[in-house]
């Protein structure tokens, strides 16, 4: 039980994680040069195996991060929370006090050719974990889950923290022009309203971890 409730805390930071426009400029940008689904699947598939990894590693370290004695089952110490959280909202405040990027005049762009090995590169870097990927494995390991529970727990988590990077591949694949349109009216939203939410999102789920820390500190 204790290991549902701990998933469903971990939910909402992975779904914060996932709210990445560079993720959805990234695909939009594969999908726009030769070979779109050969790239934009090798850039998938670099992406989910760098966050599985990461996935794996850290819910394992944390889960053996202290015991207690009462019960001999590892436990993750609230202090953990704590820096999370604050980590979380440090990152926020980073990304608040940057100032955004000068749009540019686009142009059509004349189709290219992307090396294989750069798609891997940008399936690396999306894969590699942000604060709020890490605080939701965090809350995974703190539910002490087994073998059994640790694997579906981190593939799901995976599959919600890369849902803007497979779900317009998965659409492209079925259809290519409604697909390419739909990225661009999103690309263009997100342009006016992603930094807010970004923002947002991450106050919330740092604020909370602070005060879960807090309190288990206390």
């Amino acid at each position: 039980m204790n290991t549902i409730i701990m998933l469903w805390e971990a939910i909402p930071s992975a779904v914060a994680a996932a709210f990445s426009p560079s993720t959805l400029l990234i695909v939009a940008g594969l999908l726009g040069m030769k070979h779109p689904l050969r790239n934009a699947v090798i850039f998938l598939i670099t992406a989910a195996a760098v966050t599985l990894a990461v996935g794996f590693a850290v819910v394992e370290v944390l889960t053996n991060t202290s015991v207690d004695d009462s019960s001999k089952h590892p436990t993750v110490p609230p202090a953990i929370d704590l820096v999370i959280g604050l980590v979380i909202l440090a990152f926020g405040l980073y990304v608040a006090r940057r100032k955004p990027r000068a749009k540019k005049d686009k142009k059509k762009p004349e189709e290219r050719e992307m090396r294989l090995l750069v798609v891997v590169g940008l399936g690396m870097v999306l894969g590699s974990p942000s604060p709020l990927y890490l605080a939701s494995l965090h809350s995974v390991a703190k539910g002490n889950p087994g073998a059994a529970a640790v694997v579906f727990d981190v593939i799901l988590l995976a599959v919600i923290v890369l849902l803007m990077a497979w779900l317009p591949i998965v659409y492209y694949a079925i259809a290519p022009e409604r697909a390419a349109a739909a990225l661009r009216a999103v690309n263009e939203w997100l342009a006016r309203h992603g930094r807010v939410i970004g923002l947002s999102a991450a106050a919330i789920v740092g604020t909370y971890f602070v005060i879960h820390g807090i309190v288990g500190l206390a």
